[in-house]
């Protein structure tokens, strides 16, 4: 059972993923909000959100900063037809475009200046590989951060140290630079967000 829990949290699907995904919807807003807060959104930003599951980040980035374009992309499709109901209106404007599929293969035709991505990073499939991708589709200057809230078997807060460790030594091969780590006391267990620069 616990196995089957597992692979919804990475790739909801059906009856048993749309329960999955409304609770990340419920666990996920404070580290979501944290999140959108490291990130220093502002007006005319070109956004991509990497695994943005229900969608409540997309809504709180395009009803807090209304002069800004996001895209998504998440590896599960019941998960992009959740949100583009919750964000309906911001994809009718024109504003947001949601895509189903793995970061290491999307291909946009132009540059962000955010990338944002919750609780997901661990998922990747291809880490390195996909962190040297999302460094080429970034605008020089641009910033990315990364978030995680360790939900492993006996995950605790020097789970979150190491993985902000691994996570900032990714980010460095990758070229990113100025990186900053911080952490947030949010039960069940301390999560940690790294953000850097191209």
């Amino acid at each position: 059972m616990f196995n089957l829990l597992a692979r919804q949290f990475e790739k909801p699907d059906g009856l048993l993923g749309k329960i999955t995904g409304l609770i990340m919807f419920l666990e996920n807003r404070k580290i979501n909000r944290w999140s959108i807060k490291r990130l220093h959104i502002k007006k005319g930003d070109r956004i991509l959100e990497i695994g943005y599951g229900p969608g409540f980040a997309v809504k709180e980035i395009m009803e807090s900063t209304r002069k800004v374009t996001l895209d998504g992309i998440d590896l599960s499709e019941s998960m992009k037809q959740t949100a583009e109901k919750r964000n309906q209106c911001y994809i009718r404007e024109g504003k947001v475009k949601l895509y189903s599929g793995d970061i290491s293969s999307y291909q946009p035709n132009h540059l962000y200046n955010k990338v944002l991505s919750v609780n997901n990073y661990p998922l990747w499939e291809k880490p390195n590989q996909s962190l040297k991708r999302i460094y080429h589709m970034m605008a020089a200057g641009g910033q990315i951060t990364l978030t995680v809230q360790p939900r492993e078997d006996g995950a605790g807060a020097q789970t979150a140290r190491d993985l902000g460790e691994s996570m900032t030594r990714d980010l460095t091969e990758a070229g990113f630079h100025n990186i900053s780590v911080a952490f947030k006391k949010v039960r069940p267990v301390l999560t940690v967000s790294v953000s850097a620069h191209k």
